[in-house]
């Protein structure tokens, strides 16, 4: 007997029910926030690496940051901006609405980098409470705990973890 749980290989997008005259509004707006995460979020990568005062292991991680949410805006955001413009339910679609498919394929991977987003972004605000936690409570042990290598080590510990639980 075959399995015919999943049958299909493409996917109907509804996308956001926008209205017709907020549209292009809408998409504007996405677009200028796109704009302005890509551009703050890079300038900050650049001030870290530039500063060499700032190379110390909770500024480390704010460098993780801003290259996580970059990579979260690219693997989310345009896709979400195309179906604003390909229209919704209430917007008389500007594209054939047959462009509203997307493969299973590409579905299973957007999910797949917005999983890896959340997790990451979780992943390092834990390490940074971890951080605090040491300054706080072991202030003078502080340097020989919390090191770049420490860092480094907690940071790897986490993708190992989070790709074993991804194959397994």
């Amino acid at each position: 007997m075959d399995n015919l749980t999943f049958r299909y290989s493409i996917l109907l997008m509804e996308g956001l029910q926008v209205t017709a005259l907020s549209n292009h509004f809408v998409f504007i707006l996405f677009l200028l926030a796109y704009i302005f995460i890509i551009v703050s979020n890079i300038g900050i990568l650049i001030q870290i690496s530039v500063e060499r005062r700032l190379h110390q292991p909770m500024h480390i991680l704010f460098c993780n940051l801003p290259l996580n949410d970059v990579l979260g805006t690219i693997a989310l955001l345009p896709r979400l901006m195309s179906q604003i413009l390909k229209g919704g339910h209430f917007t008389p679609p500007l594209t054939d609405p047959s462009e509203r498919y997307i493969t299973y394929v590409e579905c299973a991977l957007q999910a797949f980098f917005g999983h890896v987003y959340g997790t990451a972004s979780h992943t390092i605000l834990v390490i940074m409470a971890f951080d605090r936690y040491v300054a706080i409570c072991n202030p003078l042990r502080y340097p020989t705990i919390m090191s770049n290598n420490m860092v480094v080590k907690c940071w790897y510990t986490n993708q190992l973890i989070f790709t074993f639980n991804i194959v397994g």
